[in-house]
C-alpha cells in the first residue's frame, strides 16, 4: 500500500524544534516577545515561519550578532534528528518494509529543506518527498496515491477533509498527538480515523 505521512507534528516534533530554536535567539540578546513578533511578522501573508526572511527583519531593525544567531540556527537544524518523535523510526522501518512510503510536507522549501536534511535518519524510507505551498495538499496527495488505495497521515484536519473530497480513494487519518497548530480543532467530516500516535497507524495498516 501506498502511505503517505505529514512531517510537522507527525513525525517530528515541530514545538521542540521552535523552543530549541527560540533560545539561540535569547543566547544573543533577542527578547522572547521579539523572536515571537518577527517569526509573525516573517510569515507575511502566508501562515508558514520563514527565518531568512526573520534574520532580515532583525538586521533591519538594528539587531546585533544575528549573523552569528543565524549559525547557530543552521546548527540546530543540522542535528534536527534529535526532534523526531520517539515513535517514528521504528515506524517508518517497520511499515517500509512492506509499503511504498512519501512524504507530504507544507512550508517555506529552504526551511523544510533543512530540517529534512538533519532527519537523514527517518527521510532515507521514502520513496518521494514533497514540499508544498498547498495548505490543503489534496491535488499532491491525489497525484503520490497514483489513483490507488492509499493512507494518508496528517494532523491538520481540514487538509485530510480536502484530500477526501479531492481524492476519495485516499483513506484519511488524523493524528491528534495534543499539540500543534490544529490541537483544538475537532476531526471534521472526511476523516476516516483518529489516532495518537504511529503504534495506532500500524494496527490500522495491519487491518486495511
Amino acid at each position: 500500500m501506498k502511505i503517505i505521512l505529514d512531517f510537522d507534528h507527525t513525525l517530528f516534533d515541530t514545538p521542540r524544534l521552535k523552543r530549541a530554536v527560540e533560545s539561540v535567539f535569547l543566547k544573543h540578546g533577542v527578547s522572547h516577545d521579539l523572536f515571537l513578533r518577527t517569526l509573525e511578522q516573517s510569515k507575511g501573508e502566508g501562515r508558514d515561519w520563514k527565518p531568512e526572511r526573520q534574520f532580515a527583519i532583525l538586521k533591519s531593525r538594528g539587531v546585533p550578532h544575528v549573523d552569528s544567531i543565524k549559525d547557530d540556527f543552521v546548527q540546530v537544524l543540522h542535528g534536527s534528528h534529535v526532534f523526531l518523535y520517539e515513535d517514528t523510526l521504528p515506524f517508518l522501518e517497520k511499515i517500509s518494509k512492506d509499503n511504498s512510503l512519501a512524504l507530504l510536507t507544507y512550508g517555506e522549501d529552504s526551511f523544510q529543506n533543512m530540517k529534512l536534511e538533519g532527519c537523514g535518519r527517518a527521510t532515507k524510507y521514502f520513496k518521494k518527498i514533497v514540499i508544498t505551498q498547498n495548505i490543503y495538499k489534496d491535488k499532491e496527495a491525489n497525484d503520490l496515491s497514483g489513483g490507488a488505495k492509499s493512507l494518508f497521515v496528517d494532523d491538520n484536519p481540514t487538509a485530510l477533509s480536502a484530500t477526501k473530497q479531492y481524492a476519495p480513494h485516499i483513506v484519511t487519518v488524523r493524528i491528534k498527538r495534543g499539540e500543534g497548530r490544529y490541537e483544538n480543532e475537532p476531526s471534521s467530516g472526511g476523516i476516516d480515523y483518529e489516532v495518537k500516535g504511529l503504534g495506532e497507524v500500524e494496527d490500522l495498516i495491519s487491518r486495511l
